[in-house]
């Protein structure tokens, strides 16, 4: 090779952002980085307008692991209800709220991957106490109990027996499809 032919590939190199290896530098990671660091900027500077106009307990503004702007509760403080019934803060924030990029946060019909996992724990706790053909969650959260004893509800006994031994692993909602949704197969709401 030439000099100048090695020049001009170096250049290519440093150009295109790659390390030499053909890896990609840290310039297209530095950019997500501060993509997300700017969202958070945009959650800490809505969570400082709400609490100057009176909604002093909000919690800090967080990125999930997935990215997603979060505003975890703390100490069991209900924020979202205690904002619904404060309108003039609504209002007073709106324009930082309205900055917020379109995928700012995580679509409400996606489980993140520790829900699932949790999830799925819930399953086999719900198997060992006396559900054996509880289906483990799909990909969306939900338990499809098409063709299992649960098709036509779950009758209350067992689903109190299950919510009480396994409360500890999940106490959210609890979603069950593909069944006639008897008098109890809705599950935990």
């Amino acid at each position: 090779m030439t000099k100048k032919t090695v020049v001009v590939l170096l250049t290519l190199l440093v150009v295109a952002g790659c390390d030499g290896g053909g890896k990609a530098s840290a310039g297209p990671t530095a950019s997500a980085s501060a993509s997300r660091q700017h969202l958070l900027a945009l959650g800490q500077q809505w969570v400082q307008c709400l609490r100057s106009h009176g909604l002093t307990r909000m919690p800090d503004a967080q990125l999930s692991q997935d990215g997603y702007l979060e505003f975890p509760p703390q100490a069991g403080y209900n924020w979202k209800e205690d904002l619904r019934t404060h309108k003039s803060i609504i209002d007073a924030c709106q324009s930082i709220e309205d900055s917020y990029p379109p995928n700012a946060f995580r679509p409400k019909d996606q489980v993140s991957a520790d829900d699932l996992r949790k999830l799925a724990a819930y399953a086999k706790c719900a198997r060992a106490h006396g559900i054996p053909d509880f289906p483990d969650p799909d990909a969306t959260g939900a338990f499809d109990v098409t063709g299992t004893s649960l098709a036509n509800g779950l009758p209350a006994h067992l689903k109190d027996q299950v919510d009480q031994a396994c409360q500890s692993i999940w106490s959210g909602k609890i979603q069950m499809t593909g069944g006639s949704g008897g008098k109890n197969g809705g599950g935990k709401k």
